[in-house]
C-alpha cells in the first residue's frame, strides 16, 4: 500500500524497462508522455489467453483494458469490478484509497493484479460469484 508521505515516482522508462524485463514477449512504447504496454496474459495453465493494454502517465493512474477476447456477460450481468464494460476497462484497486502510487513498479503490482482479476473473472463466469478481494465504487465513478 502507498504510504501517507511523498515517495519517489519511477519514471516511464524505468516502468517500461521492468515490464519488458519481466514480460519479454510484450510490446511497449512511450508516446507523448504516456507508457503504452501490451501483452498476452494467461492467469493459470487452464485459463484463456487475454491480450491486455496498460496505459500510464506520470502523476496519473494506470489504466488496464482487455483487448481480446471480449469479456463475456453471465446471463444478463456484466462482469463486476469494471470501470467500463464497453471499453473492457478493469477496476483493479481504488485510487482514492492510495493502494497504488508511482513509487510502485507496474510489473510487480498492477500486472499481477490484472492476472488475479482475470482469474476471478473466470471463476465468476462459472459460479456467478466474485470471490476476489476488493470493493468497487458504485455509480458512474470512473477515475481519470
Amino acid at each position: 500500500m502507498a504510504l501517507g508521505y511523498q515517495t519517489k515516482r519511477h519514471n516511464l522508462a524505468v516502468q517500461e524497462l521492468t515490464l519488458r524485463k519481466r514480460f519479454p514477449e510484450s510490446q511497449s512504447r512511450i508516446k507523448r508522455s504516456e507508457l503504452i504496454w501490451e501483452c498476452d496474459l494467461q492467469p493459470s495453465p487452464l485459463s484463456a489467453v487475454y491480450r491486455v493494454c496498460l496505459r500510464y502517465r506520470l502523476k496519473g493512474i494506470p489504466k488496464v483494458n482487455v483487448l481480446t477476447p471480449q469479456l463475456q456477460m453471465r446471463e444478463d450481468d456484466q462482469p463486476p469490478h469494471m470501470y467500463s464494460y464497453a471499453e473492457q476497462r478493469l477496476c483493479l484497486y481504488l485510487p482514492e484509497a492510495d493502494e497504488w502510487d508511482g513509487s510502485m513498479l507496474l510489473a510487480k503490482t498492477v500486472i499481477p493484479w490484472t492476472c488475479e482479476w482475470l482469474l476471478q473473472y473466470e471463476v465468476w463466469l462459472v459460479t456467478g460469484e466474485w470471490r476476489g478481494p476488493g470493493k468497487h465504487p458504485g455509480g458512474d465513478f470512473i477515475p481519470e
